[in-house]
């Protein structure tokens, strides 16, 4: 059995049907359940939102590759949420995170060192704005309920 273990050098990064190679990505999904107090004992839960954010950190030539789509809506904040799915392999398994109807963002678009020892970054944060919200290994996070009649 391969020692090999699932890392970041592992991941594909996909924003739309483009593959971006990124510096650094992450997705973070906010769970608002709240576990339901009675007298100051915990009495189950009440369901609450879900959101889902992230961002992407990419070198200026993988920003060029997301600046495509800028360029086909005609603004930055023109582009449509957009599907972004990052997915790691080894031997041992997979690791596949889909986040549905991204709201891409732009921060930090310029942080130069004049003294040219730092590649340019560029920051990306998104939301998922989807009721597809995000799937792990196919699973989705939400359930099924959750989301019917969401139109």
């Amino acid at each position: 059995m391969s020692q090999h273990k699932l890392s970041g050098k592992d991941f594909d990064v996909n924003v739309g049907d483009a593959l971006v190679h990124v510096i650094n990505c992450s997705l973070t999904i906010d769970d608002g359940r709240q576990v339901r107090m009675t007298n100051g004992v915990p009495d189950g839960f009440l369901d609450g939102p879900c959101t889902a954010k992230g961002e992407l950190t990419v070198n200026h030539e993988n920003f060029l590759i997301i600046q495509q789509e800028a360029q086909k809506a005609g603004s930055w904040k023109g582009i449509d949420p957009i599907d972004i799915s990052m997915m790691g392999a080894v031997v041992s398994g997979e690791k596949n995170i889909e986040s549905y109807g991204c709201l891409l963002k732009l921060s930090d678009v310029l942080s130069i060192d004049p003294e040219g020892a730092k590649a340019d970054e560029t920051k990306i944060p998104f939301e998922v704005t989807s009721s597809d919200f995000v799937k792990i290994n196919g699973i989705p996070y939400l359930t099924a309920k959750e989301v019917e009649n969401i139109v």
